[in-house]
């Protein structure tokens, strides 16, 4: 086995596929006939497909096709497909002819090279966008940046690998639609797993998209806030409860001072308020630590 074989050896390729007979067959062969990923395992999700995607899969018997009755989601279709995979590394890699092979190999080889637990490609100038999503990934990447304290160039890229006993601990996070990669990107960021990041060029995709900007956008909010709940609820509640007590605090000394008729009514629920609000955070906190207990 060559030295590049042996990559492609360690790895289980996962490709999600809705509705896209113009691509599946391009990005196929453009897989299969890299020499570099001979070994590799190719697992397709058709996820519900109501065109002819599953027959032409089923042209290439190299590779292993996972059948969803009905359409899922992008996330329930990457979850079945890591599931099934048998490899030490899973890479996602979409099915509409966005990705290169070539970066996917650089992925393949930052992951088994430097014992990684994750590596995310990140676009580069050059490759193709669709300049409707900027202001609402823009959104999202500050929301993103919030949530985890540190800087995030491309949270929501589609060609990013795993090590698949690593990532199979945390499935049961990841939503059905296309906001499970902004939600792996969170989980590794919070867990502080070791990772990295790679430069790729993503090309035009070839036929129709089916995301919802509008719809998914809102959702990828939704479940920010959902993961930042999960590893960070005592910071969320607590900013709050401590924001209601000092202003109360410093509203009820005023007025008391001002008026001389003694601590308001007003100052006193701000107060309470933000004593209870604070509990529930630690409250929150304590059953964060017992859920993510499951993850160590």
């Amino acid at each position: 086995m060559s030295e590049m074989q042996y990559y492609g050896a360690q790895i289980s390729i996962i490709i999600p596929a809705y509705n896209e007979v113009a691509s599946i067959g391009i990005t196929l062969c453009d897989l299969l006939k890299e020499p570099r990923l001979a070994d590799a395992e190719i697992i397709v999700i058709d996820d519900g497909s109501t065109d002819k995607t599953a027959q032409i899969i089923r042209d290439f018997p190299q590779v292993h096709l996972y059948q969803h009755r009905v359409n899922l989601g992008y996330g329930a279709a990457v979850t079945t497909g890591m599931r099934n995979a048998t490899r030490p590394y899973v890479i996602w890699f979409d099915s509409d002819g966005q990705h290169r092979p070539e970066d996917l190999i650089n992925i393949a080889k930052a992951l088994v090279d430097e014992d990684l637990d994750y590596c995310i490609g990140i676009r580069q100038l050059g490759s193709d966008h669709v300049a409707q999503r900027t202001l609402g990934k823009s959104v999202l990447r500050i929301l993103v940046q919030i949530t985890t304290g540190r800087p995030v160039d491309d949270f929501n890229s589609g060609l990013r690998g795993f090590k698949r006993e690593l990532i199979i601990h945390y499935v049961h996070l990841l939503p059905k639609g296309f906001s499970a990669s902004t939600t792996t990107t969170l989980l590794m960021l919070e867990r502080n797993h070791l990772g990295r990041e790679i430069p790729i060029i993503t090309n035009k995709r070839i036929g129709k998209s089916t995301v919802k900007n509008i719809r998914d956008g809102f959702r990828t909010m939704l479940l920010i806030m959902r993961i930042f709940l999960l590893f960070k609820p005592l910071l969320f509640f607590g900013s709050i409860g401590f924001l209601l007590i000092s202003i109360g605090a410093i509203y009820g000394f005023i007025e008391a001072i001002r008026l001389r008729l003694g601590f308001p009514v007003f100052g006193s629920l701000l107060i309470i308020s933000g004593f209870q609000i604070l509990l529930f955070g630690i409250l929150s906190d304590q059953i964060s630590l017992l859920r993510r207990e499951r993850f160590e």
